[in-house]
């Protein structure tokens, strides 16, 4: 693992984040590892989204229509399939 340091925190956003580290349980390193990690998760599934919608872009449209699917989903319910 690497390692990360901050300067100029101000004082008042300090406090905060230890009353919320205090709060769960957990120290300050712990807590803001765990916030880290969230944000990194959220940046790569944000990336994802946006390779898939670019590669959805260069696609055809579908001939298919949303009640299409859906009647074709619900088939072996009516007992069509």
């Amino acid at each position: 693992m690497s390692d990360l340091m901050l300067h100029d925190i101000p004082e008042d956003e300090l406090e905060l984040i230890k009353a919320e580290a205090d709060a769960q349980q957990k120290t300050v390193q712990d807590y803001l590892l765990e916030r880290v990690h969230e944000l990194a998760v959220g940046a790569k599934r944000r990336r994802k989204l946006e390779e898939i919608t670019a590669q959805l872009k260069t696609m055809p449209p579908s001939a298919y229509t949303v009640e299409d699917v859906l009647d074709a989903k619900d088939a072996p319910r009516r007992g069509l399939a």
